[in-house]
């Protein structure tokens, strides 16, 4: 196959996915979400995208950042600015990037944009993201809009002592997540509604020793932010899944971090 064949191919491919999401529910879902931050958006930075022309997921994440992008930019037909990474990438990969102009960037470096804006005018877009990497961008970008895996769930094969000490401010994140949750009224709303099971006198005996959670002291934590809130999980994920994309996009949540 010549390479304007190839080129041609994943166009053809590009455009089916980004199909496929911008008329998607979930597609929808997250432009309601950041509907309220939309004007506010001037850059996009993407981070743990895979290889687009290589990988299935990474082909449809592609084209959810594209329909991001002209969403945003929809609103005053503005340009917007885009930083995209990943050390997979192909020479493909970086062909591509090129030829989007310049307005685009790809580089292991931190854009200069980042740490002298607002950080609500930039949108985080990091698909499958490493824990090691969220720690690192938590820290030295700052993010507020994080379009990411779910914090919680990316972090429940941890306990909260053993994420603190691996990853504090990702262990902090999700205190202050966990803890919003507990403060709002519509996640507390059935909780009267709970039931207590029967449970013999012998199995509490036998239950009597439980695991008490150490204490942590998150405010030692550096950290530039002091609450979290989730904009949408897709209904719990419901949007994510049973669609052509597969798991493209699991556990994919949009995040407010202030």
């Amino acid at each position: 196959m010549t390479a304007d064949k190839a080129k041609n191919r994943f166009q053809d491919g590009l455009t089916a996915c980004r199909k496929v999401v911008k008329e998607s529910a979930m597609f929808e879902e997250l432009c309601q979400a950041l509907r309220p931050h939309r004007s506010l958006i001037e850059k996009v930075r993407c981070l743990a995208i895979g290889s687009f022309h290589d990988e299935f997921p990474a082909r449809y994440q592609l084209a959810l950042l594209l329909e991001l992008i002209d969403f945003i930019a929809d609103e005053k037909q503005r340009t917007i600015e885009v930083s995209v990474y990943d050390p997979v990438f192909t020479s493909d990969d970086l062909n591509f990037i090129s030829d989007m102009g310049p307005n685009w960037m790809c580089s292991k470096e931190v854009p200069s944009w980042i740490g002298v804006r607002d950080s609500n005018q930039v949108l985080f877009f990091l698909p499958h993201a490493p824990l090691d990497l969220t720690e690192e961008i938590l820290k030295t970008e700052r993010p507020e809009l994080w379009l990411a895996n779910n914090v919680i769930a990316h972090t429940d094969r941890y306990t909260k002592l053993q994420l603190h000490e691996k990853y504090p401010v990702i262990s902090k994140l999700l205190n202050v997540l966990e803890s919003s949750l507990k403060n709002d009224p519509i996640s507390r709303l059935h909780e009267d509604e709970e039931f207590t099971t029967f449970v013999s006198k012998k199995k509490k005996r036998r239950n009597r020793k439980v695991f008490i959670e150490p204490k942590i002291d998150y405010d030692s934590v550096d950290s530039h932010f002091e609450t979290c809130k989730v904009l949408t999980s897709f209904n719990n994920g419901l949007l994510l899944k049973e669609q052509p994309w597969i798991n493209s996009f699991s556990d994919l949540t949009l995040h407010h971090i202030e």
